[in-house]
């Protein structure tokens, strides 16, 4: 009897541990939207993860360094058949960067690289006088259209204007916008009304010349976008848009007029140890119970909630990554502000 009851026990217990690995296993099964709410908080928002992502088969991973552009090619390539006003040196940022190059050519084009690159022809400066990057623009510019090309044609021009210099695109995530010369004129016209911008940095005419696409890229690692290391240095650069995007272009009907890698994309290595995600219930607890505590009488949204994979230094300034939840919170219908939490701790994680 005694060795059949220490069977039943073994049994038993056997069953829990099997079925609490099955609820370990599915816990992080992230719901497609989430809702809660109390008089103070509002949670109402989808989950923003690539379909193709399976929280099941995420792994921790390490950084093998930063990708740079090849110097030599990109010199070679964007100085040919210019004549040349000045150029210079640009210190390394640190002992890992190397030492870059500038140019300012007699046409008016720009270069600089180094870990970073950046070209900008001889008409970039009016489109960024009038800031078509500035995320608060994007839904008026995407009401317009340009026919000169489509925007798949222009994504490919840029991705392969990058490949040339020694950028590897092949886990880049792409989108662009159009930038209609009309838009821009009356854009012009409202920000030097408004004294945002300057009489003398108007434009001669906007034509259809200028119509261009605003293209950004994006990094993947295991399907999840970066949450690069140059997000993570404050609260004001860690928004998802598309001025926090490691590739900008903007791609005229002249061709390139802006072309910039921020430096900040990365070599992973991918280990075998799987990630143990926090079940999302939990993890939006966290925005929840923080905003629900504040002794304020606003009221609070929660609009977005995103899936990264973060890339960040930790305290002993090495790069670390870790999968982060972004969320955005609507502040009495008026601004917005946003919250990072770990997705595997649940611990927030506070900028500067």
């Amino acid at each position: 009897m005694k060795i059949k009851a220490m069977a039943v026990i073994k049994i038993t217990i056997s069953c829990l541990i099997f079925f609490n690995s099955i609820n370990t296993c599915f816990a992080a099964d992230f719901p497609s939207t989430y809702e809660k709410s109390s008089e103070k908080v509002k949670f109402d928002c989808e989950l923003e993860i690539p379909k193709d992502f399976s929280e099941t088969e995420m792994y921790s991973e390490k950084t093998k360094g930063r990708i740079y552009p090849d110097m030599d090619k990109t010199i070679s390539i964007y100085t040919q058949g210019k004549e040349v006003k000045e150029n210079g040196t640009i210190p390394a940022a640190s002992s890992e960067d190397p030492e870059g190059v500038y140019y300012v050519f007699t046409d008016g084009s720009t270069l600089s690289v180094d870990s970073s690159f950046t070209y900008g022809s001889n008409t970039a400066k009016y489109y960024g006088y009038i800031g078509v990057r500035d995320p608060q623009y994007k839904e008026r510019f995407e009401q317009q259209t340009v026919s000169f090309m489509d925007k798949n044609t222009v994504i490919e021009k840029v991705s392969s204007d990058l490949e040339n210099i020694g950028i590897d695109t092949t886990d880049i995530s792409w989108d662009a916008y159009p930038l209609n010369h009309e838009a821009m004129s009356q854009l012009e016209n409202e920000q030097i009304s408004d004294g945002l911008d300057m009489e003398e940095h108007r434009k001669e005419s906007w034509t259809e010349e200028d119509d261009a696409y605003f293209v950004y890229g994006v990094q993947m690692s295991q399907k999840l976008p970066v949450f690069h290391e140059l997000m993570n240095t404050s609260r004001q650069l860690a928004y998802d848009t598309p001025d926090s995007s490691v590739i900008q272009a903007i791609y005229s009907k002249r061709g390139v007029e802006i072309l910039s890698y921020s430096g900040y994309m990365y070599k992973f290595d991918v280990s075998d140890q799987k990630i143990n995600f926090l079940a999302f219930d939990d993890i939006a607890s966290v925005v929840f119970d923080k905003f629900n505590n504040l002794l304020n009488e606003s009221t609070y949204k929660i609009t977005r909630a995103k899936l990264y994979e973060r890339v960040f230094l930790n305290e002993a300034q090495q790069m670390e990554v870790s999968p982060v939840w972004y969320f955005e919170i609507l502040q009495d219908d008026d601004t917005t502000s946003i919250t990072l939490v770990d997705a595997v701790s649940g611990e927030e994680i506070y900028l500067e």
